[in-house]
């Protein structure tokens, strides 16, 4: 069985937490299993060592590598051009603006635990692998979305209604390929009451979809790498792993 973590990190403040998120699973497709919130102090590289296995893939939503002083990373710029008609363009990432950022923190101690950068130059699928995803950009290619899902702005009440449709597309994930099988895990926080989640318990239930999508992206470069996988950028001045646009066949298994 092969691991796929899930990290929706709380990179830009230690004072918010961050959603985890652990499938396993393999070719005919990967289960749900841990599905958690991570405090603020929460050691984010403990939980990761603590669920990886030998063979583990980590989608990670934050800035992994970061060597420009100022403007844009030319991934965030490129993913910029080609799906920012679709409201799917990246916030900028810098020295100046994070010179201490937790999510390079994390990288150097993911390094330290053997993983490497996802990398175009090699068709390497196995092992400990760590790739950067950035969730909206993925969404608006998973799904060929005209926009993107509007769940983390606005009303409550608008929340909401992102969520639930978010939510609407995770569950359609049973029926592409490779598969997310359906666990109990899935299921509760798939059906949990929004209208029951208000402040902090709404804000990490975001988190947790978003750290369940991370996992899933982190499966879906396992099972079909480069063919259906792109690179914006490199690993050497930062780097975005995403779905080629509209590239998801439908199943035809049945799950």
């Amino acid at each position: 069985m092969q691991t796929f973590i899930g990290i929706d990190l709380a990179w830009k403040s230690t004072r918010n937490p961050t959603g985890v998120a652990v499938m396993r699973g393999d070719k005919l497709g990967a289960r749900l299993e841990v599905l958690s919130t991570l405090g603020p102090g929460a050691s984010v590289a403990d939980f990761i060592s603590a669920h990886t296995t030998a063979n583990t893939v980590i989608a990670i939503d934050a800035p992994l590598v970061i060597t420009n002083e100022l403007g844009q990373r030319t991934c965030e710029t490129a993913i910029g051009k080609k799906y920012g008609s679709r409201d799917a363009s990246c916030h900028t990432s810098n020295l100046r603006l994070y010179p201490d950022a937790s999510s390079i923190v994390l990288t150097d101690a993911l390094l330290a635990q053997g993983f490497t950068h996802v990398d175009r130059a090699t068709t390497k699928q196995s092992g400990r692998i760590m790739a950067e995803v950035y969730p909206h950009a993925a969404m608006v290619a998973l799904w060929d979305l005209p926009k993107t899902i509007k769940y983390k702005k606005g009303s409550v009440s608008a929340k909401r209604v992102g969520l639930s449709t978010l939510r609407s597309h995770l569950t359609t994930l049973s029926k592409t390929v490779p598969p997310l099988l359906w666990s109990g895990v899935l299921q509760e926080v798939l059906s949990t009451d929004l209208n029951e989640l208000v402040g902090q318990s709404l804000k990490n239930h975001e988190d947790q979809l978003d750290a369940v999508f991370c996992a899933y992206l982190a499966y879906y470069f396992w099972y079909w790498g480069w063919e259906r996988n792109e690179l914006f950028g490199n690993t050497q001045l930062g780097y975005i792993l995403n779905p080629k646009l509209g590239s998801v066949p439908a199943c035809h298994s049945g799950l």
